[in-house]
């Protein structure tokens, strides 16, 4: 058994593209004893997001959202609020791809039942774009998880469409836009029109067409309910950084190690000019082949 000093080494400074599967069940294991420790990690970031960004070779604060959002710890919330609340994108250098995918279900395992915070992360320009965008869909995660109730959620989005955002074209609008569709709430189907008219959406990313459709026969596009954090080992030993070399370059696996230096250069592509293909539907079929409409796969 790993002792708790081992466990945090571990996480902070993993080897190269490695998964410390071992740590993390470790510290699943020994959740009492260790989440103090994952408490004092979050707490000392938000304290100085800053200095934190600049520590990139510190994994910790990485996994310990993802731990601490499996523990249901809601003393994690306030400080994990304040720093992806942070501005001048810290958010992302500290979580990198979670802000992208992950945070709003790890913001909806920690709640600890006040949404203001949550409130102040969608409606605060100064905050990352994408952590806003989180920060909306926080609020379906919830729903689903029966944290809050739908007349809750349907009301806070009625306020965001009618004057609690900047009224100028956003990501954090296409979000806000398929949130209400994914609700579905038809109930804002005037307020969201109020919102096309304005130009606040961008056609290429919620067209208000297909998000209308979406609103007035939700049947047909049922949506699937967001989870929250579980099981961190799976949430996390798939992503491509903990992947070897090899396999994110597409390289068999059984290839004995190389050198990348005795490589031959790529051939030379002269380059094309581009055209912009046919605009895909959001409940198209997904271009990559998956079988899956463009909206939940690749869009």
């Amino acid at each position: 058994m790993m002792t708790i000093p081992e466990i945090i080494e571990a996480l902070n400074h993993p080897p190269p593209n490695t998964f410390p599967g071992e740590a993390l069940s470790e510290a699943v294991a020994q959740r009492e004893a260790i989440t103090p420790e994952l408490l004092r990690c979050l707490e000392s970031a938000a304290a100085d997001p800053a200095a934190a960004a600049e520590r990139l070779d510190e994994m910790l604060l990485f996994f310990a959202p993802y731990l601490l959002a499996q523990f249901r710890e809601t003393r994690a919330y306030a400080p994990l609020v304040r720093i992806v609340g942070s501005p001048d994108e810290i958010a992302s250098q500290l979580f990198e791809d979670t802000v992208y995918d992950g945070l709003d279900r790890i913001l909806a395992s920690v709640y600890d039942g006040n949404p203001a915070p949550l409130r102040y992360l969608v409606e605060n320009e100064s905050v990352d774009e994408f952590v806003r965008c989180s920060a909306i869909d926080s609020f379906l995660v919830l729903l689903d998880s029966g944290q809050m109730p739908r007349e809750t959620v349907v009301e806070y989005f009625r306020e965001l469409l009618r004057g609690k955002m900047e009224r100028f074209p956003s990501f954090v609008w296409d979000a806000l836009a398929i949130a209400v569709a994914k609700l579905p709430a038809p109930e804002l189907l005037p307020e969201l029109r109020q919102a096309n008219e304005e130009g606040l959406l961008d056609p290429e990313v919620s067209g208000f067409v297909e998000l209308e459709q979406e609103l007035l026969a939700p049947e047909a596009n049922p949506r699937e309910c967001r989870q929250l954090i579980t099981n961190v080992i799976e949430e996390l030993e798939d992503w491509d950084g903990f992947q070897p070399f090899a396999a994110w370059n597409g390289i068999p696996p059984e290839t004995p190690a190389f050198d990348d230096k005795f490589l031959p250069p790529p051939p030379y592509d002269p380059p094309q000019p581009y055209v912009r293909g046919p605009k895909i539907g959001r409940n198209d079929p997904c271009p990559c082949g998956s079988g899956k409409k463009y909206k939940k796969c690749c869009g």
